[in-house]
């Protein structure tokens, strides 16, 4: 991992109070979300973005799911002719 970097941030009282609640809701950290609303944003804005949230990106699926392919033989053929 690349070098990390610490610095303060000062909020309003109702900004930082809805922080900590949505923290706590969430299971997270303040700095957590931070920093995850940081990356998100930065993932919008950076040039060369791939434009794909990072949750999103990084999303490894769900192990136990059938593959998408596995439902294939259950669908019907086209009709000879599509368009009639």
């Amino acid at each position: 991992m690349g070098l990390a970097m610490n610095f303060n941030l000062y909020l309003d009282d109702k900004t930082a109070e809805e922080l900590d609640r949505t923290a706590r809701t969430l299971g997270e950290t303040r700095s957590g979300l931070i920093r995850k609303a940081v990356r998100e944003w930065l993932d919008k804005k950076t040039l060369g973005s791939p434009g794909w949230p990072s949750l999103i990106l990084e999303w490894q699926g769900v192990p136990d799911a059938p593959r998408f392919e596995a439902y294939r033989d259950e669908l019907l053929s086209p009709p000879e002719d599509a368009l009639s």
